[in-house]
């Protein structure tokens, strides 16, 4: 398995998606619009898990009609729109083979072969393996140790593995590894032209002036999704703060076994073990414990309410909430009952239908100047959180082999 920095902002995304009730429904993570539990592809029937009581516990209602939700103004700025392209440019570069020794930034093909006492370990061998050097994807020293290789040139590395490093059998020690260099290939970054526009969008774009405007539109629409999905948390949040909450042992034991067994589902996608998982984020069983438990209640809290303001309000699951649900999660109906199965399907639509409800007959608020700027911050910061877990999640279904 790779030894990564990054791999720690992954760990911290998975336990985000975790405790904020996510789940991977397919290959991406999905998330309702109110931030509660979707896409639980964990049931208790194949998962080995407790059934599901019948009696949560109770709750009392506190205000759900006329809830102050604030609002955003939401705008995309040239200079947004620019960021946005030129990282588009940055990530579209070509690889071209040059005739020279290696240097940082450039991408190396490699064969390698990792040796423990003179007696080669398991996952310690690549052959045609691309790797960007001063990427920090493989363990200190590594990538280093290619600086000025050629074409052709062989080499053998002396290195330590890391001592928190997720195989105990190589964690803390001393291995070599024989590196082959088969090629060695620099970045060039395309100009922004016409050219560009019309092979990257497949003709849907021609100018860049099109491209420009397209980007707007699309950053756009994120943003008011985003800002919607935000007050569809808030609207819950409010009426859950106000309201009293009787949870049964019952339900807190059933809701948290599901949180932890989806949390080892993740885990498994990128090939790690919850222990792994404890010691790249230094927490303890103890601690990982009491954050799926209060996750858990905080999933039995929300059925618990929505169940009461859907009996109360008499709402019926009915088209309408089930294409709400569609627009939520970008796929049909029928596509999400194939994968979350219909009871999920309509826990879903329910919750987001009673999220709807209250968000309709909120009076809403226009934030001041600091509410904006710690939503942008927060927006932000799980964009970032998103990026790197999609990137470091692509890598590791590449290979779970590398150093």
């Amino acid at each position: 398995m790779r030894f990564s920095p990054k791999k720690l902002l992954l760990m911290t995304g998975l336990t985000a998606m975790a405790i904020s009730f996510a789940a991977c429904g397919k290959k991406d993570a999905a998330k309702s619009s109110d931030g509660s539990a979707a896409a639980e592809s964990t049931t208790a029937a194949d998962a080995n898990l407790p059934k599901e009581p019948k009696n949560f516990g109770k709750v009392t209602l506190g205000k759900y009609e006329g809830v102050e939700i604030k609002t955003h103004d939401v705008s995309v700025s040239d200079e947004e729109v620019e960021s946005y392209i030129q990282n588009v440019l940055e990530n579209s570069q070509n690889l071209t083979e040059v005739d020279r020794p290696a240097a940082s930034g450039d991408t190396v093909n490699i064969d390698y072969e990792g040796k423990k006492d003179g007696v080669a370990f398991d996952g310690g061998t690549a052959k045609g393996q691309n790797l960007e050097l001063g990427s920090h994807s493989f363990i200190d020293g590594f990538e280093d140790g290619l600086i000025g290789a050629a074409k052709g040139e062989k080499r053998t590395l002396n290195l330590t593995f890391p001592a928190d490093y997720g195989n105990k059998d190589l964690a803390g020690q001393a291995v070599t590894f024989d590196v082959t260099v088969n090629s060695v290939q620099e970045k060039s970054k395309p100009e922004l032209n016409d050219e560009w526009v019309a092979k990257t969008t497949n003709n849907a774009q021609t100018t860049v002036d099109q491209y420009r405007e397209e980007v707007k539109k699309q950053l756009l629409s994120q943003k008011e999704k985003n800002e919607k999905n935000q007050e569809l948390t808030s609207a819950l949040d409010a009426v859950m703060a106000s309201s009293t909450f009787e949870v049964s042992d019952e339900a807190k034991k059933y809701e948290t076994e599901l949180q932890k067994d989806r949390m080892n589902k993740q885990l498994q996608q990128y090939g790690l073990t919850l222990e792994s998982y404890l010691q790249m984020t230094s927490m303890t069983q103890e601690n990982y414990d009491q954050q799926m438990q209060a996750a858990g209640e905080n999933v039995a809290k929300v059925k618990l309410m929505v169940d009461a303001i859907a009996k109360k309000e008499k709402l019926k699951l009915n088209d309408e909430a089930y294409k709400a649900l569609e627009d939520s999660y970008g796929y049909s109906k029928d596509m999400l009952v194939s994968i979350l199965g219909k009871e999920q399907v309509d826990l879903q639509a329910r919750e987001l239908q009673v999220a709807n409800f209250i968000l309709d007959k909120a009076t809403k608020v226009p934030a001041g100047a600091d509410d904006t700027q710690a939503a942008s911050a927060g927006e932000s910061a799980g964009e970032t959180t998103g990026e790197t877990a999609a990137s470091e999640g692509s890598a590791a279904a590449e290979s779970t082999t590398q150093p």
